[in-house]
């Protein structure tokens, strides 16, 4: 791939080489990094504007009292974020080996007197804006690299004898999102995915990514558009996915994260989709929900899913939703809006729905006010699941 003429848009599959990222590369351990069981390593990345690259990562192992191999998860941080020691501890910690990795050249110790995290001399690309590298070849641009760090990280991870390679997830938040949206339809080694905020259909959004594609020139939006958002991938996806995001998220509205549930369903089940009032953007607040940590060990586990929840089905005002649930629910609620022509500044009105555990439904009606409208349960654990976002038509 030498420049950005090479790619056959329509016909392309994935722009990697896949084969060689599905072998785990030289790795060099960081001890001066270390805390505990929380190793540091650089691992060899991808060349970058001809020179070669190294990857900064933390990662850990549970000790494990059995033969019995453990689970494992792929760690993607966000915008301003890095490879986060406390996030791979909280996961080495409910038994899973984790990774997570610097996607912008940085090692993830202490910020510097700037409110930087400090570089290393073989750094990759950083990320400019919302893909403001698009004119540069694709092997120097952004989310080529970042994706595939993700897939080496977990080609490492699978090297280690203690790891199951049939029970490891990806789980990214906000930039790490996206980038685990996309990577969840390219390595198909995967068992699971959880983005957090982060989804596809950038280009549809009406803030600084609709902004980045509509500015760009006809011909490069397009290929962006095929290269980088992950919708061009969904319909690779094989593997459950959870989707959890905020009501009010500033960055990623809710109808397209809603609309990227969908795409990347693909009859594959459990995949669940969680929509949060409440839940704030951010690192620390991303890894918080406990969803989360529930539908990954029911993968990985066998422990008990999430409810799962049918798509709904109006007729008049009248709206059905069929459920399945290895927990009681104990609420359910239909969420309705009457503006949505601002997907950042929708008020969201609730009424009560009707549980009809015999049956195994959800009955709602409607607000004749309603536009747009999703229903939200929560089981006796706490878990909140929801349908995807459904339009009215006025008639």
């Amino acid at each position: 791939m030498g420049t950005k003429d090479d790619v056959n848009l329509p016909n392309q599959s994935v722009p990697w080489d896949l084969e060689a990222l599905y072998q785990a590369g030289p790795v060099y351990s960081a001890p001066e990094f270390e805390e505990g069981e929380i190793k540091a390593i650089f691992y060899e990345g991808l060349p970058y504007q001809g020179n070669s690259t190294r990857v900064f990562a933390y990662y850990g192992i549970p000790e494990s009292s059995s033969e019995a191999k453990v689970p494992g998860i792929v760690l993607v941080h966000g915008g301003g974020g890095t490879a986060f020691k406390e996030w791979v501890r909280i996961w080495v910690d409910k038994g899973y080996a984790a990774i997570a990795m610097d996607l912008e050249g940085h090692i993830g110790t202490v910020k510097n007197s700037d409110g930087m995290w400090p570089g290393h001399e073989w750094s990759g690309p950083a990320r400019q804006g919302e893909f403001k590298d698009y004119e540069l070849p694709v092997e120097d641009q952004w989310m080529y690299h970042a994706a595939a760090d993700v897939i080496q990280a977990h080609s490492i991870l699978r090297a280690f004898d203690q790891v199951d390679t049939e029970r490891i997830g990806v789980h990214g938040i906000s930039w790490g999102g996206i980038v685990t949206s996309l990577v969840a339809g390219v390595d198909d080694r995967f068992s699971f995915a959880i983005p957090v905020y982060g989804c596809g259909y950038l280009y549809e959004a009406g803030n600084q990514y609709g902004k980045s594609f509509a500015d760009m020139p006809p011909e490069d939006r397009q290929r962006t558009k095929h290269l980088w958002d992950p919708s061009s991938y969904f319909h690779r996806i094989s593997i459950p996915m959870l989707w959890v995001n905020g009501s009010h998220d500033p960055h990623f509205p809710l109808q397209l994260f809603s609309k990227s549930y969908l795409a990347s369903q693909q009859g594959v089940s459990p995949t669940n989709l969680s929509m949060q009032f409440g839940l704030r953007h951010s690192h620390s607040a991303g890894w918080q929900p406990q969803e989360i940590y529930q539908f990954a060990d029911h993968i990985t586990k066998a422990g008990p899913s999430l409810p799962q929840l049918s798509l709904p089905e109006r007729s008049g005002m009248n709206v059905k939703v069929v459920i399945s649930s290895d927990a009681p629910i104990v609420k359910a609620v239909c969420c309705y809006a009457a503006d949505i022509a601002d997907w950042f500044n929708v008020e969201w009105s609730f009424k009560d729905a009707q549980l009809e555990l015999a049956a195994n439904e959800i009955h709602a009606t409607l607000a004749d006010t309603a536009a747009a409208y999703f229903i939200q349960v929560t089981d006796e654990r706490g878990n909140v699941v929801s349908t995807p976002i459904q339009m009215r038509t006025f008639i």
